[in-house]
């Protein structure tokens, strides 16, 4: 929650190296996960003030639709297609967050994310493209937008910590309610919702400990630098990604 990603790219990886769970039922946790942690990490933010609504009500219209096409999608393409997905974006972030880029040229669009042809603070068409292709990550594979919204809020909008990731954490929860209500009907119309009964003791030791977590990670995100947290979600997508390929090599592995 301190940097506004979700805790699915952490929990699936666990959940299909460690305990063995299939991946539709480990990416399906890892949302469900998600809802109640950034549900605790919204709360704490509005109390804070720091969510930015003029970027959310132009990024959420086009992250929640592609959520819904995520889910639809995920359930067509092949699981390991998915990962390799996940793992090549989050490579490229942490290139991105721990590599400086070349030098822009101030108020530059191209480098600041941001369009100030008039007062209204306009995304430019890359951020909304990416933070698109992040939403439907999330109904692909519970993970993705969290992870793009820290390098648009933060490398490209200069954003601060807590107003990014109050933003992101705000997004991402819509978006993961959304999927969480998609993958139940789905599972429901096909008849597989039982097959959470076998992990439903995964959700009871989690969702208190996210919960919890969200709330620390709120009032963590005040006393955080934007470039100290920068190099700190680099490395975190590094060893994330590396978790990723792992995942993939396993299953490749056992399949």
């Amino acid at each position: 929650m301190l940097v506004g990603i979700g805790g699915a790219v952490m929990f699936t990886p666990f959940f299909m190296l460690v305990l063995r769970l299939d991946p539709l039922i480990a990416l399906g946790v890892g949302l469900t996960i998600e809802v109640f942690g950034f549900s605790s990490g919204v709360i704490g933010y509005l109390r804070k003030k720091v969510i930015n609504f003029s970027v959310v009500k132009q990024v959420i219209v086009l992250t929640i639709p592609a959520t819904v096409v995520g889910v639809v999608l995920g359930r067509l393409v092949p699981a390991f297609v998915l990962k390799i997905l996940l793992s090549l974006l989050i490579l490229y972030l942490a290139y991105q967050f721990l590599l400086e880029g070349k030098e822009c040229l101030p108020k530059d669009p191209r480098c600041t994310g941001v369009s100030t042809s008039s007062e209204r603070l306009n995304l430019t068409k890359m951020v909304k493209v990416t933070s698109m292709l992040g939403g439907l990550l999330v109904g692909m594979i519970s993970s993705g937008l969290g992870e793009v919204n820290e390098l648009n809020f933060l490398k490209k909008l200069k954003m601060t910590v807590p107003v990014a990731s109050g933003t992101s954490v705000f997004l991402v929860a819509m978006s993961a309610i959304v999927g969480v209500c998609a993958h139940t009907y789905f599972l429901i119309c096909q008849g597989e919702l039982l097959i959470f009964t076998n992990v439903i003791s995964l959700l009871i030791f989690t969702v208190p400990g996210v919960v919890l977590g969200a709330q620390a990670g709120v009032t963590l995100s005040n006393i955080i630098n934007r470039k100290s947290m920068g190099k700190f979600v680099g490395a975190l997508f590094a060893v994330l990604a590396i978790l990723t390929f792992l995942t993939i090599t396993y299953s490749t592995w056992i399949g």
